[in-house]
Formats: C-alpha cells, structure tokens, sequence
C-alpha cells in the first residue's frame, strides 16, 4: 500500500481552463476600471476640475503598467528559456488592473514604473508566488513610495476631491490616546451609504461596496473565487470592531464602516483569495480568514498605515503551506485543529477587548 503523501498546491479545482478563469476576472475588473474612470477622471472633467488630458489619466496608468510589465516579464521569460503560455499574458493584463485599481490617483509615473517591474520578476518565479502576491509587493512599493516621495498629503484625492476636501486628512482609528467617532470618521465624507456607493476618497478602484458586492456574486456564481476566505475575513473584522465600537460607545455603524473602508473589501474579494499564495483546503481557508481579520484590526490600530489590510495578506501568504497542512490533517481528525480555532477565537475576544477599554 502506498503511503499518504501530503503535498504542496497550489491546485485549482474546476473544470474550467486557466485561461477561462483569468478572462472571468478581467471581464470583472474592467468594470470596476470603469468606475474608477467615472470617479476619478469624468466627474472631475464634468465639474470643470481637470482638462481632458487629466481626465484620461486611469487609461494612461493603466496602459504604462501593462506595457512595462509585459517588457519585462517576457524579458525575465527569456532570460530563464522558460515558454510563455497565453493564460500568462491574460494574468499580466488582470494583474495591471489589479495594480492600477489600487493606486493612490497622485501616484508618481517613475514610481509605477518600478512597481510594474517588481511585479513582473516576481511573476516569473513559481517558488516566491506561493509564498507571497507579486501584486500585493508591488502595490505596497507603490503606495509606499508616492507618500515618501510626493509633497502631497492626500495621495488618494482626485481633483475634485482636493478642490472640496482640501482641508480633511484621512482619518486615523486613534488620535491623542481616545478612539475616533461618526464626526471625524464619516461625517467630513457625508454618511455611511457614500461610503457604500464609493462616493469617498481612496484608491482609484476599491471604494464602491456595492459594485464590489455585485462582483464578488458573480465571480462566487461562476466558482472562481474563494469565498470562503471573503466571508470569513469579513465576519472577523465586523465582530471585533463590534466588541470595539460597543465598548467604546459607539452606534452600528463603527463595525459598518471598518468594512466599507480602507480597501477592506477590494482586498477581501481580489487579494485575500489569490489562487496560489492561499490555503486550498476548507479548514485552511477559514484560518487563513480569522488570521487575515485579526492582522487587518492589529495593523489600523496600532500603525499609523493606512494599507492594513495589504500587510496583513502579505504577512498571512507565509502561512499558506502551515494551513494547508493543518486543513489537510483536519480533513480526518478535526479534534487537531480545534486548538488553532480556539486560539485565533482567544486572540480575536482579547484583542478587541484590549482596544475597546484602553482608548
């Protein structure tokens, strides 16, 4: 009898190509591309708050990003003699998307440069793609290097938004030591539902819940997405910020708000269920998620980034292989993962309670 064999994935389970399921993803980006157009270069042009050059200006990130990754990923290509297969050149246009969909609007051209070219290395290399997302490294330098090296405080305003929100910074969780309130977190950008509809300054393409929601149901319809991690990750931030918005006095919309903002559902339903660099089985995936959720609320509360929810999915990739392992032993002898879940439910309680009574 042969011996049980636990292997590394990553493996995907359908029955569609790889090339039908990249085209399934572009076909869903493109459309929150449009949107991001809409918010960030038409509205402002109609409202008289840019020229016609300014307003094109999501085209032109997106086409120098496909370009100079496309240059340099089939340059690297060469350079291994590996084959380029067409699913690949399908994945670089999605993955341009991605990138650009998360971009600060001030983003300085040399800096997106760099990152297309960061990103196109890494996806060459099988072995680091199952460790970490090229598109999350390079998304991070990017946003990282625009704030180091543009005099601008508010990297994610459009031209409208810095004509009518000049004087509004983005908001910290914490200021002087007290929890932040509905004034300073919501009321400067309007209500809760401008924050659904993504009427709010952020990425260029990661502000509209509701375009995102529609999209997340169409891509779990169509079996191409982990939605088991979305969801998960998603529960975990709303109970903690409830046991924190409870403590601290708060009404319903403090949990509302922690996942309307910040990128929380672009990351949860595009990054967070990256087919290569999460876990593949069901016990590993709802780890992944509770993980995830818990480095999102450690890293708003106690760092002044604003891209927590990147980090954690950067930090969360490490831990792929471990949970995938976990999942696998789990799948016949589930009493062996009851402890990570006890932990992880442990650390979410203490957490939430820890910052809820401390600010």
């Amino acid at each position: 009898m042969k011996a049980f064999v636990l292997k590394d994935g990553p493996f995907l389970k359908s029955k569609q190509k790889v090339s039908h399921i990249e085209l399934t993803w572009l076909y869903s980006l493109g459309i929150l591309f449009l949107f991001a157009w809409t918010k960030n270069g038409i509205y402002p042009f109609l409202n008289h708050n840019m020229s016609l050059k300014e307003m094109l200006l999501p085209f032109f990130l997106l086409g120098i990003t496909f370009i100079i990754s496309t240059i340099t990923f089939f340059t690297t290509k060469k350079i291994k003699h590996d084959r380029i297969y067409l699913f690949e050149i399908i994945h670089l246009i999605v993955s341009s998307l991605i990138l650009v969909l998360l971009l600060p609007i001030q983003v300085p051209i040399y800096v997106l440069i760099f990152g297309s070219v960061i990103m196109a290395i890494l996806e060459c290399f099988d072995k680091i793609k199952k460790y970490m997302n090229p598109i999350v490294i390079s998304i991070l330098i990017v946003i990282m290097g625009t704030s180091i090296l543009t005099s601008t405080p508010n990297i994610y305003y459009n031209a409208y938004e810095q004509k009518n929100l000049e004087a509004i910074s983005m908001p910290s969780l914490i200021d002087h030591n007290h929890l932040v309130g509905y004034q300073q977190l919501v009321q400067p950008y309007g209500k809760i539902k401008n924050f659904a509809i993504g009427n709010v300054p952020g990425a260029l393409g990661a502000t509209s819940i509701i375009l995102l929601s529609i999209i997340f149901l169409y891509l779990v319809y169509k079996k191409n997405i982990k939605w088991e991690i979305t969801l998960t990750y998603l529960f975990t931030i709303f109970i903690m910020s409830s046991f924190i918005g409870n403590l601290s006095h708060f009404g319903y919309w403090y949990p509302i708000y922690q996942i309307l903002s910040g990128g929380v559902m672009f990351v949860a339903i595009v990054l967070a269920t990256d087919n290569i660099s999460t876990p593949v089985t069901p016990i590993g995936k709802i780890l992944y998620g509770l993980g995830l959720g818990i480095l999102t609320i450690l890293f708003r509360y106690f760092t002044p980034y604003y891209e927590a929810a990147l980090l954690s999915v950067l930090l969360m990739s490490f831990l792929n292989s471990i949970l995938d392992r976990i999942g696998s032993i789990a799948r016949f002898h589930f009493e062996k993962s009851i402890p990570f879940f006890l932990s992880l439910w442990v650390l979410m309680i203490g957490i939430s309670v820890f910052i809820g009574t401390k600010y």
